[in-house]
């Protein structure tokens, strides 16, 4: 079978080349390409049968934008996630500037003259975005006269060719093309649709986060196979997707490989990382939607305190922000502060991050880094974030902050209540779950006395458990492929 594997991003180098994901496919009729606008290609163009790079015009990254928020609004009762996801796109038109109320209790005392004020200025918000405004409009009365499935049809015909890709393909001649994916990524789209104009190669997308099928969109072209982390992705698939269940695969990801591989290496691993984390902690984890987790970080820093008959002498809390939230003024903040018993992780205390936000995840932290900072820990607190499901591989107890701060839109309750991807979440016995912040002291205390055992079965349903790794899986997966199935280029309305 030939193979091309397409690399699209920093994150997926980090993901999949660097762990060796593919070693057990690789052969000479495997190849591998990349996005151009990638900064540290380096390891993919020493890839076995490296290819070539390739672009994607900004007409149809605008095209491929609009289709899928078009998508996220008229499948917006399916679930939580993608109308959620919409409206965030267009935050002005949906939620109350929390900014504005702040600045116009300064400029107005009068309770009255101060909601008028803030209506006024609310009413005239979004037309500050003209071209949002213009796009939120078009897609409302598209869905309000039922042309959605007309409109998504025009784009599928008529969107214009990558002929880069075109070429790639008509040259390698591949039966299958893996891409590891996020949920929105208009390469994926223009992939598929120079598939269809060539050998009709089938697509497999590696679906590299539990969260990217309820989140997200629905697919603008159909890919014919998912590779998903687990039972509840496979269901996402299924349910919201339309995807039929032999299409779906459980794979897991490559990136937690290193977790069940830890055992194996923690002498070298202590030898590599114990100089920086050398004091006992329990690990506060950020998350990437920005909130006040200075103010929880001073209340843990008073409990640690109070509880400190019952923590190991010296016992810290070592904050970790999110790799690419917004952590830059908050971490100088966080350290005008001198809170005597919150550490900053000394990986991410150096801030060696671009400002520009589009290349944030082109800072990419050492994998083998987090067993070792999981490992290491008490236990552990955190938004509702990924490392709540790598804290459980680990076999550790996790606070997870479900609250309301009153100071952020996309809070730890805003981003609980409006997410799917949390159901069954009762049932992880290492998971508490914090839904007001007057119970952190209470939790606290729990999280230090009580002995809170991870219930694998549970587990499971988030991270397929597998006897072999990810380059393992994926090599099964091949092998159980059809070669003759022709492409399903189908779109989902």
């Amino acid at each position: 079978m030939k193979k091309l594997i397409i690399i699209t991003s920093s994150l997926y180098i980090r993901n999949y080349i660097e762990t060796d994901a593919f070693k057990n496919i690789l052969d000479e009729e495997t190849f591998t390409i990349c996005f151009n606008d990638i900064s540290d290609k380096e390891s993919v163009k020493k890839y076995p049968n490296f290819f070539g790079e390739f672009g994607i015009s900004k007409v149809n990254v605008s095209l491929y934008h609009f289709i899928t928020m078009l998508l996220m609004y008229s499948n917006r009762s399916l679930n939580k996630g993608f109308y959620f996801y919409f409206k965030i796109r267009n935050s002005a038109i949906y939620f109350p500037s929390l900014r504005l109320k702040k600045k116009a209790k300064k400029w107005c005392s009068n309770k009255l003259c101060r909601y008028i004020l803030i209506s006024t200025i609310e009413f005239f918000r979004p037309i500050k975005q003209p071209k949002k405004l213009l796009q939120y409009l078009s897609i409302v009365v598209i869905n309000f006269f039922g042309l959605t499935s007309a409109v998504i049809k025009l784009y599928r015909n008529f969107v214009p060719v990558n002929q880069s890709l075109v070429e790639v393909i008509n040259n390698i001649k591949p039966d299958l093309i893996l891409i590891p994916n996020g949920g929105l990524d208009p390469i994926v789209a223009d992939v598929i649709s120079a598939s269809c104009k060539t050998c009709r190669p089938r697509v497999m997308l590696l679906i590299d986060n539990w969260d990217n099928l309820c989140s997200k969109s629905k697919f603008a072209f159909n890919p014919d196979y998912l590779c998903v982390w687990g039972e509840q992705a496979q269901r996402h698939a299924i349910k919201y997707h339309d995807f039929d269940s032999s299409k779906v695969f459980l794979a897991g990801t490559p990136r937690y490989d290193v977790y069940y591989e830890y055992q194996n290496q923690e002498e070298n691993l202590n030898d590599k990382y114990s100089g920086a984390l050398g004091f006992p902690y329990i690990l506060f984890a950020g998350c990437w939607p920005p909130f006040d987790e200075i103010g929880v970080l001073e209340i843990l820093d008073g409990l640690v305190d109070k509880y400190k008959d019952f923590l190991p002498s010296g016992c810290k809390i070592l904050y970790r922000p999110h790799p690419w939230g917004e952590n830059y003024d908050k971490l100088d903040y966080l350290q005008s502060k001198n809170l005597e018993n919150v550490k900053i992780d000394p990986q991410m205390s150096l801030k060696s991050r671009p400002d520009d936000y589009r290349r944030r995840s082109d800072f990419q932290p050492e994998l083998d880094y987090y067993p070792f900072l999981l490992d290491q820990s008490e236990f552990v607190i955190c938004p509702l974030a990924s490392i709540i499901i790598e804290a459980s591989i680990m076999n550790k107890k996790v606070l997870a902050l479900a609250h309301d701060d009153n100071k952020s839109l996309l809070n730890p309750s805003m981003m609980y209540d409006n997410s799917d991807y949390f159901d069954r979440l009762s049932d992880m016995t290492n998971i508490t779950l914090l839904r007001e912040l007057y119970d952190l002291d209470s939790m606290f205390y729990k999280m230090i006395v009580s002995d809170m055992p991870v219930n694998q079965t549970s587990l499971s349903y988030y991270i397929v458990k597998s006897n072999k790794l990810y380059p393992g899986r994926i090599e099964d997966i091949c092998k159980k492929l059809p070669l003759a199935e022709s492409i399903n280029s189908d779109i989902i309305p």
